[in-house]
């Protein structure tokens, strides 16, 4: 009887000891959630530059997508090239793929357009750094915009990508090019081009 009672006796130290941890868990739990709100600041390091983004992770990426089904025609007649083997593909999907989280970090506030004196290869036919900076301040929204259209249009190669759908890789490859005519035009070129 002794036995059992002690049995009993640790099994409700146990029990007690065990919802103690529990509430301990969902107390730092909320406490993490608390800290972290949904649209709450948080210290992304955005010292890269949107023209360095562009010129690293949508520009190149782009160019792939592009180029990954083409056809030329020349004095040896016509060849056609898309994607054939799982490595052309999978190479295809980080593309789409690293596009669609440029868009993001395009959108991340506090971003700066381009380092201080920056100037553009085509000054005369572009705006500045400061100008379209000025521009983005003013109206974030618009911004974001420009890189959502951007995001869902190489959303469209990744699912053209997935299904390996050479036809629909090139049609959407339009709508990237759109998206970022779109953009250029409105925050790069200064007069049209």
């Amino acid at each position: 009887m002794l036995k059992k009672i002690s049995l009993v006796f640790t099994a409700i130290l146990l029990s007690c000891g065990l919802l103690s941890c529990t509430e301990q868990a969902e107390v730092a739990l909320t406490e993490m959630q608390n800290e972290q709100e949904p649209g709450a600041s948080t210290n992304f390091n955005t010292q890269i530059t949107i023209r360095e983004i562009m010129a690293s992770l949508i520009d190149p990426h782009a160019d792939a997508l592009w180029n990954s089904v083409t056809v030329i025609s020349d004095a040896d007649g016509i060849t056609e090239y898309f994607p054939e083997t799982d490595d052309e593909w999978t190479a295809l999907r980080i593309n789409a793929v690293t596009i669609i989280e440029g868009g993001n970090a395009l959108m991340m506030p506090g971003r700066r357009v381009a380092p201080p004196g920056a100037t553009g290869i085509f000054p005369e036919f572009e705006f500045t750094p400061e100008e379209v900076q000025e521009k983005l301040d003013s109206d974030p929204q618009t911004w974001a915009g420009f890189a959502r259209n951007l995001q869902d249009a190489a959303i469209q190669m990744l699912d053209a990508v997935d299904n390996r759908d050479t036809e629909k890789l090139s049609e959407t490859g339009g709508n990237l090019d759109e998206a970022c005519e779109a953009c250029h035009g409105y925050y790069w070129y200064s007069t049209g081009i």
